[in-house]
């Protein structure tokens, strides 16, 4: 009868130690790999998000103050507005108004909402006719104005920040829809949102200061999501009257 021998205990030891190594090597790479690609994942997201937003605003932005040579509905004395630190967040509200039919024109607004986390996103609500008859178009029925409520157009917006500058290249204040003089001496509006990442891709917390537009102390946190800011400056061609 043969004999059968088996493993000695140093020689299982050996192979224990030998499997446990490798176990580890491929955790930390599945880790690695993974984390990765969950950043490469985000900041996609954050870069699409942020770019296709700005592309949206900007188009607003030149239609601005366009006003069909036939429409006499009302007086025209709204192009474009700017609210500081809106809805108890630290980010702007941009309020655009142009025609689009010799009867109809529109306002746009961009500003932050927050949501039950506390976290902000940022929405885009337009309203018809919002000096003669308002009506929301984002709602279940256009008709009855039921449920109502603005777009989101990103999720983890954490700044909203607008400036205008006049054709010197100088900041205005308070352009609102008290002043038509100060609306008509806007030549170019700079908008800048800050995305966060949906996902936390730092191992340490980091301190994030927003500093958009050179001004200081408007958003400081500290924590383990990426955050990018996104910029464009547009001409308003149908504002700028000085």
């Amino acid at each position: 009868m043969k004999k059968l021998k088996g493993f000695s205990l140093i020689e299982t030891l050996v192979a224990m130690v030998i499997g446990a190594i490798s176990i580890a090597a491929i955790s930390y790479s599945y880790i690695y790999f993974n984390s990765s690609y969950q950043k490469i994942t985000d900041k996609a997201k954050m870069s699409k998000a942020g770019r296709s937003s700005l592309q949206t605003i900007a188009k607003d932005l030149r239609n601005a103050g366009y006003k069909n040579i036939n429409y006499t509905r009302s007086t025209w004395d709204r192009w474009i507005e700017k609210i500081d630190a809106h809805n108890g967040t630290k980010g702007d509200k941009l309020r655009i108004w142009y025609n689009i039919s010799t009867q109809d024109r529109i306002e746009i607004s961009y500003y932050l909402e927050r949501n039950i986390s506390g976290e902000t996103y940022l929405v885009r609500e337009v309203i018809e006719n919002p000096v003669v008859s308002p009506m929301k178009r984002n709602c279940e029925r256009f008709d009855t104005q039921k449920n109502c409520a603005p777009i989101t157009i990103i999720e983890n917006a954490t700044d909203f920040q607008v400036f205008f500058n006049d054709k010197d290249g100088n900041r205005l204040n308070n352009v609102n829809i008290s002043s038509t003089e100060n609306q008509s001496k806007v030549h170019t509006a700079e908008v800048y949102i800050t995305v966060r990442s949906p996902n936390e891709l730092l191992k340490n917390p980091i301190t994030f200061e927003m500093l958009n537009g050179g001004t200081a102390g408007q958003f400081t946190k500290s924590d383990r999501y990426l955050r990018e800011t996104f910029y464009i400056s547009v001409y308003l061609r149908n504002v700028v009257k000085l």
